[in-house]
């Protein structure tokens, strides 16, 4: 039935799929879930603002070229506000688009079962998280980094470029460079157009905003508290729900909600400490992909994936958008299986769906039980949430540590080949 099913895939069944899924993501939007949109104006509010307060004092918590970014919806729609949430939710959806005809491009290119089923994932991926995808520009750095993963061996500068334009705007995709460049005969290329976008963007970025406005993304993220959907907050927000009176939850000046009370110093603690290692063990997968004598492209796609989730996870901060990181090179690790044997693809496609349900699991958090994590749906209500929040966050945990085991065995070593062990994978 599936092999039937490949075969009749066509690029008409591509865009009819897209088209339904989006639709229903949209529909799902008007009826459900239409108070997800207070972001956008958010960034509407700030832009407007922007001509009276100076870009120093504007979206501080994003690096500068997100303050440009964010301001393109608004010169197209001469500033209205339904305007700039349709032209910003038309902007996602090109991307979104976009980057759906390049896993079909890269399937016509290379056909194979997997590069359909990597079509397949993000046309399911996307909706699954919900609406919330196009009403955050998350899916920016997700599709960045999945571009950037299926052009590493065929247009290395492109991957570069992309690693660099996405660390301009979100920082984090700075750690990916490491993993790209760890395959020699493209390193040169590669790290010239890393450093060319990325440091020609801070370049500009320095001289139109200064210096505090250029560090400010830092600063603001190392002064925010917990926030209750990250994994360090988990075992204080069970507490909350045995104990709801001995813990606050409230948002906090950095447009998040985070918990307040007896513990939070320590977790702090703990989430930096956490944080560090973390860091560590994705320098320790780079270093390990530089030693390789020549690391596949699909080993290098895990070290991409593991880097992903191990920063999710270990930060003190964790709203659920930041899963569609994930979404674009797990789309990209999909279509890098299909010329791998029946174990590797068999354990890919595991970890697909795996991070499948983590998006349905993100999507129960928010927005369909975060009232009642807030407390507004009473005492039984705060319970269920917060039961639903740590399974989510168990099986993120979870997630994340397979993710980099599997990076780190199938990563080659100058005395072992670049292949997995098949009869380890089978039981996995």
């Amino acid at each position: 039935m599936l092999q039937a099913y490949d075969r009749d895939q066509t690029g008409r069944r591509v865009v009819l799929g897209w088209l339904a899924t989006r639709l229903l993501t949209l529909a799902v939007l008007a009826t459900a879930e239409r108070f997800v949109v207070g972001d956008v104006f958010y960034y509407w509010r700030k832009i407007e603002a922007l001509f009276e307060v100076g870009l120093p004092q504007t979206l501080n918590e994003y690096p500068t070229p997100v303050t440009w970014l964010l301001w393109l919806p608004y010169g197209v729609t001469a500033g209205s506000r339904v305007g700039y949430l349709v032209a910003f939710m038309l902007f996602m959806l090109a991307l979104d688009g976009a980057f759906t005809w390049t896993l079909w491009r890269t399937h016509r290119r290379q056909p194979s079962s997997d590069s359909l089923r990597a079509i397949d994932f993000w046309l399911v991926f996307v909706p699954l998280i919900g609406p919330l995808s196009y009403l955050r520009f998350d899916i920016l750095p997700a599709v960045l980094a999945g571009g950037a993963l299926l052009a590493a061996r065929s247009r290395p500068w492109v991957t570069g470029a992309l690693t660099g334009l996405g660390a301009a705007l979100k920082l984090w995709p700075a750690l990916l460079i490491p993993a790209f460049l760890a395959h020699r005969p493209d390193r040169r290329v590669a790290g010239w157009s890393f450093l060319g976008v990325g440091v020609g963007l801070a370049l500009v970025s320095l001289l139109a905003g200064g210096w505090s406005r250029l560090l400010s993304p830092l600063t603001w993220q190392s002064d925010r508290g917990l926030q209750i959907e990250s994994i360090w907050a988990t075992p204080l927000m069970i507490a909350r729900a045995v104990r709801p009176s001995a813990w606050l939850v409230d948002i906090s000046r950095y447009q998040a909600y985070e918990i307040f009370g007896p513990g939070v110093t320590v977790l702090l603690a703990v989430s930096t400490v956490a944080t560090v290692l973390g860091l560590v063990v994705i320098a320790a997968l780079a270093l390990r992909a530089f030693r390789a004598t020549d690391p596949s492209p699909l080993a290098v796609g895990l070290v991409i994936l593991a880097t992903v989730a191990i920063m999710t996870v270990t930060n003190k901060t964790l709203s659920p958008q930041y899963l569609l990181w994930m979404g674009g090179p797990m789309a990209g690790l999909l279509v890098l299986v299909g010329r791998g044997t029946d174990s590797e693809r068999a354990t890919i496609r595991r970890v697909a769906v795996r991070l499948l349900v983590l998006a349905l699991l993100t999507h129960l958090v928010y927005p369909l039980c975060y009232d009642g994590l807030l407390g507004r749906q009473g005492h039984g209500m705060i319970v269920v949430s917060t039961l639903v929040t740590a399974l989510r966050n168990v099986a993120l945990v979870v997630f994340a540590v397979g993710v980099t085991r599997l990076a780190w065995r199938w990563l080659p070593t100058s005395t072992s080949p670049g292949t997995p062990n098949p009869a380890a994978d089978a039981g996995r």
